[in-house]
Parts: C-alpha cells; sequence; structure tokens
C-alpha cells in the first residue's frame, strides 16, 4: 500500500504480535495453558452474539492480557445506543467509554457475489442457497473489513447500568466441573464407543497419540494412562484436527513428512483448535510434546508473513466446527445445550437477526391442528395458526439445523406483522439493537 498499511494490516500485525507474545511465554514453560484465564466465558459482544475463529481467539489473549473478567465487546456506536430512551421514555445515567481508553480491532469478512455473465449482484446468503452447478455462474469476492470494540470495562457500564452489569457477570459464571482424573464428558465418550465422529477412535495401552491417514484411524492411549481427563480430551481434540485434513473432508495439506513446514503449519492448526474446543468446554488445553518442536518455528513464520494467522485460523475455525458439531448432536440427544449457536433452535440464524427467537415450537392444538408459539425481544407473540404440510415437514426432519431452520423460517413469515411493527418500534428509539 502506498499510502502505508491500512486497517486490515495494522490489525492483522497486532494479531500477529500477541500470537507471537504468546508463542514465546509458552516456548519459556510449554506446559503452560493456550489460555490461562479458565474462568471466562467465550467472547460475545453486548447482544449476546458470540466472535468466531480468529477474533475469538484474539479477544481471549486481550482479555488475558488486560486482565478484564468479562469478555463482552461493543463498539462506540453500541455503546451510544445504550443510551437511547427506554420503553417507558425514562431517562437513565449516559454510558460511555471511559477517557484514553483504546480500541481493539474484530475483523469481519463479508462477501460480493457477481453473476459472470449479468454482472447482478447477490447476497452471499442467497449465493449460500444455490445449487452447485449454480453457484459456478457468480465470481465471489472476500472483502474484509475492521471493526473497533471497547470491553465493557472500557466504559462505565458498572455504574450507569448496575442491573445489566450483574447480569453480564452472572453470565460469564462457569457452571463446576470435575476436573482430574474422574473428569469426562458423556458426548465425547459416545461417539468414541459408538464410532460416531468421521474416522475410528482407537484408544490403546501404549504411549503415543496419532492419526494414521493410512488406515483412517485415531489412535491413543486410554484414559487412566494420561495425568488427567483434560489432557485425555486435548490430546483427543488436537488428533482430531488432524482427521478432518483429508481431501474428501476440509481438505489442507499436510507436507510429507516431520519438520516439513507444511505440517508445522498443520500442528499448528491442530494445536490452536484443540486450544478453543477445549476452552468451549470449560477447560484449558496444553501444548503437545510433538508441537513443542514447532514453536521457533511458528514464531519465524509469524514474523515473516503476519497474514499466515488467518490461514490458519481459518483452517481452526472449520475444524473445530466440523468437531463440535458432532459433539452438539451427542449433546443434545443427551438433552444438553449445543456448543455451537447454530446447532440451538433457539439463537438467530441469520447475519441481520440481532435478537433470537424465544421458546419457539409447532405444536398440535387442542382443535386437531397446529400452530408455531414464539416470544421476540420478551414479547410473547402467541399462537398462530399453520397448515398441516408445515407441521409435518417440521416433524420429519431429523437433522437439528434443518430442524432450527425450518421454524426460524417459519417464525418468521408467521409473525411478520408483528415483527415489522416491533422493528419500527425500535427505530423511534423505544427499543435497541446492540452490534
Amino acid at each position: 500500500n502506498a499510502d502505508g498499511p491500512n486497517s486490515e494490516d495494522k490489525a492483522l500485525d497486532l494479531f500477529a504480535e500477541m500470537m507471537i507474545e504468546k508463542i514465546e511465554s509458552i516456548r519459556k514453560d510449554w506446559k503452560k495453558p493456550w489460555f490461562t484465564e479458565g474462568a471466562l466465558q467465550w467472547p460475545k459482544n453486548l447482544s449476546g452474539r458470540e466472535y468466531n475463529g480468529m477474533n475469538a481467539f484474539m479477544l481471549l489473549l486481550h482479555c488475558e492480557k488486560e486482565g478484564y473478567k468479562i469478555p463482552r465487546f461493543c463498539t462506540f456506536d453500541c455503546v451510544q445506543r445504550l443510551n437511547n430512551p427506554g420503553k417507558d421514555g425514562k431517562e437513565l445515567p449516559r454510558v460511555s467509554v471511559l477517557r484514553g481508553e483504546k480500541s481493539f480491532p474484530v475483523m469481519l469478512t463479508t462477501f460480493t457475489c457477481i453473476h459472470k455473465e449479468t454482472k447482478e449482484k447477490i447476497k452471499y446468503e442467497d449465493y449460500k442457497k444455490l445449487s452447485d452447478d449454480e453457484k459456478k455462474e457468480y465470481n465471489v469476492y472476500p472483502n474484509m473489513k475492521v471493526f473497533r470494540v471497547f470491553n465493557v470495562a472500557q466504559t462505565n457500564l458498572q455504574e450507569a447500568r448496575p442491573e445489566l452489569w450483574k447480569k453480564l457477570e452472572e453470565e460469564n459464571v462457569r457452571p463446576a466441573i470435575e476436573s482430574g482424573e474422574h473428569f469426562s464428558f458423556a458426548p465425547v465418550d459416545t461417539m468414541i464407543k459408538d464410532n460416531l465422529w468421521i474416522c475410528p477412535v482407537t484408544p490403546k495401552h501404549q504411549d503415543s497419540a496419532y492419526y494414521s491417514i493410512k488406515n483412517n484411524e485415531i489412535i491413543v492411549p486410554e484414559k487412566e494412562q494420561f495425568k488427567s481427563g483434560e489432557s485425555f480430551y486435548g490430546t483427543l481434540f488436537h488428533e482430531m484436527t488432524h482427521s478432518t485434513m483429508t481431501a474428501e473432508r476440509l481438505n489442507r495439506d499436510m507436507g510429507g513428512k516431520f519438520g516439513d513446514p507444511k505440517y508445522a503449519k498443520e500442528e499448528l492448526v491442530a494445536e490452536l483448535t484443540a486450544a478453543m474446543i477445549s476452552h468451549s468446554m470449560g477447560f484449558d488445553s496444553k501444548v503437545t510434546d510433538n508441537s513443542a518442536a514447532y514453536l521457533d518455528s511458528w514464531i519465524g513464520v509469524l514474523k515473516q508473513e503476519p497474514k499466515f494467522i488467518v490461514s490458519v485460523m481459518a483452517d481452526v475455525n472449520k475444524a473445530s466446527d466440523l468437531i463440535l458439531d458432532h459433539v452438539d448432536k451427542q449433546r443434545l440427544a443427551l438433552g444438553e445445550q449445543p456448543y455451537l449457536a447454530k446447532n440451538d433452535p433457539l439463537v438467530p440464524l441469520g447475519p441481520d437477526e440481532e435478537v433470537p427467537f424465544k421458546n419457539a415450537a409447532i405444536v398440535k392444538t387442542r382443535s386437531g391442528g397446529y400452530a408455531i408459539r414464539a416470544s421476540y425481544d420478551g414479547v410473547e407473540l402467541g399462537l398462530k395458526n399453520v397448515s398441516k404440510e408445515t407441521a409435518k415437514t417440521y416433524f420429519q426432519l431429523t437433522d437439528m439445523k434443518d430442524k432450527a431452520a425450518f421454524l426460524h423460517m417459519t417464525a418468521r413469515k408467521t409473525y411478520g406483522p408483528e415483527l415489522a411493527v416491533m422493528q419500527r418500534t425500535q427505530k423511534t428509539g423505544t427499543g435497541i439493537s446492540m452490534m
């Protein structure tokens, strides 16, 4: 850039510096976990939407470095919207960013989809719904945008909105988990026992953990051989990540042998994926023995090419999504809340849905018909009739993601008039939509 680094370059330089600093600290003591602040929940914005991929990882490191205890972030505009009049018109103390506080970058990738012949643009959400043949008719261009966010501790929110602050504190409290040798996860144990992962996972009484490309099998020592249950699962997630790299899965190039630069990148992807999944589950993951040999290599590449982190975190995001998707199927079967928001029927599915439907369901009425019920932004929308065909389609769906998507689509269509009224009310300043 002839005019100097742009906002994207500056953000990537900062991310690379933070990653180098973290790896440097681990190099001094490679038994340290990737995230030492185990009490933190996953980073979210004020409306409750989780950050993912590179943003989540960097915000966790940012919280650790600055000592933030509540991993909730907001843009400057979001802070200003908190000062809109409430529904009762009552004025509250103003919320503001504290003097001298500096923002932190988060990066959002958007996509421009242009038809190759007609040059017509369509939304990326519509592009994803096209068939494979239809997608070939479009050029897709990624665009990186940088937003600046503040942690809630950088505002006067605690004094100006004590009730909201208390709520955020309570939401950040993690449920206690049984650590040590007895630590276990039933959903993951079920995946191993019933062969529900993308390849067999075989615990054996031996000393090494690895993924065999030739046999398409993960071999791990038995859980009893590890110092703790956390160590067992952290190692397992590392090897599960390796198993996602094949051409028919996520198609990552690992390189030919131990020590190869591509092999080093694959080890970093596996390390960070295991760390992020472990953090999602409430415990910390340490660097594996094999990966410790690559610490210097990772630092060297990051210093030379900061954009390396984008490629790595893109692979981490895909791998962690694939693993957590499989874990979520077992959690839902056990009646537990899924880790991924997209697998939860009661959270927003689209990028424009800042407020989720709550208590959404299609039910049979006393008259023998069918109806949908839901609440939105704290307002009960009541029962509204849906067709027998709609209900039949909903009940026949077995995939939770398809079922959740269909439920939200039906709710948005059925309650369209009510939502339009609520959104018009928000635009007049009587409601809050936070980014």
